[in-house]
C-alpha cells in the first residue's frame, strides 16, 4: 500500500493576511503517516515553520509581495494520509 501523506499549511505575509495551501508532500520512502510526521516534525523551525521550496511544494504568495518585509516561511497546520 502506498501511503499518500496530504499536507495543510498556512502562509502569513507581513500584514498578517493568510493564504492556506493543501498539498501531497513527497514520501519517497513511503513511511507510515506516523513515521513521516515524525521525521517531518524534526524538519521545522522553532517547532512549527518550514519552507515549502525545501520539499518541493508551493509558497502560496500574494500579489503584492514584499521581499524586504515577507519571508518564505509557513506554519505546519496537519499531516494526513490518503491511501490508494
Amino acid at each position: 500500500m502506498k501511503h499518500r501523506i496530504i499536507i495543510e499549511y498556512l502562509y502569513r505575509d507581513a500584514a498578517n493576511y493568510k493564504l492556506y495551501e493543501e498539498a501531497e508532500i513527497d514520501n519517497p520512502k513511503n513511511l507510515s503517516l506516523q513515521e513521516f510526521e515524525k521525521w517531518f516534525r524534526c524538519q521545522l523551525i522553532d517547532d512549527l515553520y518550514f519552507v515549502p521550496h525545501d520539499f518541493g511544494l508551493i509558497k502560496p504568495q500574494f500579489p503584492d509581495y514584499n521581499p524586504k518585509l515577507d519571508h518564505d516561511w509557513c506554519e505546519l497546520i496537519l499531516l494526513k494520509e490518503e491511501n490508494e
